[in-house]
């Protein structure tokens, strides 16, 4: 029976003959199919775009690499496989660590040695590896699925290095204090990584070695200190001093320590409900304390404002007696001056007169007249007046006696 098969146009079959030998056949055209004889095959077309490129593996043994935009169809007579990939895109703020190997022929034996050589590739772009290269797998601890704070081993796989500051929230159990108390620290490291080459030189997973020495940090610091003094001293995990290891292995690791946040902690249900309790009586002691604290700086408020206010009192008693006194004496000191002023208009009234009487006495004197009796007229009330009376001389033998002054 013979038959006869269409190959479309753009499209390529392989025809099989019964003596091993094969004929490509591209479309568009019709083929005569005898199925003793011959039997077609059609080829699968790989394609890949511009974001893609083209893994072609020979029967040789070689692998040769096609970017897209390419398209190549399958070869059962020299290709293996044929395998499409997508580009491997690179943020600005990632990277890829590559390893290439070449074969080198050595001097003294002419065997072949072979060399690798550790190559970084920066963001932003995208690469498609050679077929000599192979890029390094990172196989980190990570958080769970099913809580963030539980991190578990080889949970985070991934091929493209972050450069950005991360973090990750870590729970670490079973940190006994001086008292043999047991609770659980919560934490919350932040770290960023500086040097790649040290990174990948000195660890294969810098979590678990943040993890260790954050640990031993944390029970170091707990080892030393009572329940109550290890709550009163938690602030200080809020410090990167408290992490001395952590810092020091960051360092060797390539990675620096931004901040450690101390996030609280959890003890076991009795030793929690007897730190409730103990808290709560401290609260309500504190509470009345600082209700008597009030209330006492509230008595102490008043009575400085009534020391106060007496003192104003005190002040404007004091102000009014000043005033008073300083009234009283412009007063005597007014009077004073009026009396002054009187004094001062009699003495030149007097002077006045005496002038007076002096040119009367020297107009007198000029005019011949004299002065002795002038004056002696004037002065017609005696000094003094001495008169005896005698009423009735023969009831009495005494005389009556009368003296009189006269000014």
């Amino acid at each position: 029976m013979v038959l006869l098969r269409k190959i479309k146009s753009g499209r390529r079959s392989i025809v099989w003959r019964f003596n091993g030998e094969a004929q490509y056949i591209d479309g568009p055209r019709l083929v005569v199919v005898w199925p003793c004889v011959n039997r077609i095959q059609p080829l699968r077309l790989n394609q890949a775009n511009d974001m893609q490129y083209l893994e072609i593996r020979y029967d040789d043994g070689r692998t040769e690499i096609q970017h897209g935009p390419a398209a190549l169809f399958d070869d059962p007579l020299k290709i293996t496989s044929i395998l499409t990939k997508d580009l491997i895109k690179l943020d600005a703020n990632e990277l890829l660590i590559l390893y290439s190997q070449k074969d080198n022929l050595s001097n003294n034996t002419g065997e072949k040695q072979d060399l690798s050589k550790r190559q970084i590739i920066h963001g932003p772009t995208l690469y498609a590896p050679k077929p000599t290269e192979w890029i390094h797998e990172f196989c980190w601890h990570g958080e769970d699925g099913t809580h963030k704070t539980h991190i578990i081993p080889g949970a985070k796989i991934f091929q493209k290095l972050r450069l950005i500051p991360d973090q990750f929230y870590y729970n670490i159990t079973d940190v006994r204090t001086a008292d043999d108390a047991l609770i659980t620290v919560k934490l919350m490291i932040f770290f960023e990584l500086v040097n790649v080459e040290t990174m990948l030189n000195n660890t294969r997973d810098p979590i678990a070695d943040f993890i260790n020495a954050i640990c031993a940090d944390v029970i170091a610091f707990a080892s030393i200190r009572k329940y109550e003094t290890f709550l009163e001293n938690a602030n200080q995990l809020n410090q990167l001093e408290a992490y001395s290891q952590l810092v020091t292995r960051s360092e060797a690791v390539g990675y620096r320590i931004n901040k450690v946040v101390f996030r609280g902690y959890q003890a076991s249900e009795k030793l929690q409900l007897m730190n409730d309790n103990a808290i709560e009586k401290r609260t309500k002691l504190r509470l009345e304390d600082e209700a008597e604290r009030q209330l006492q700086l509230l008595e102490d408020l008043k009575l400085e404002k009534r020391f106060d206010r007496s003192e104003k009192e005190r002040k404007m008693e004091l102000e009014q007696m000043l005033h008073k006194l300083d009234m009283i004496k412009q007063q005597h000191a007014s009077r004073l001056q009026g009396k002054d002023a009187e004094n001062q208009l009699e003495r030149q009234h007097q002077q006045l007169l005496h002038e007076d009487e002096v040119k009367f006495y020297k107009n007198l004197k000029e005019l011949g007249t004299d002065i002795t009796q002038v004056m002696v007229a004037q002065q017609r009330n005696p000094d003094k007046l001495i008169q005896i009376v005698n009423d009735n001389e023969k009831k009495t033998n005494s005389p009556n006696i009368q003296f009189t002054n006269t000014l």
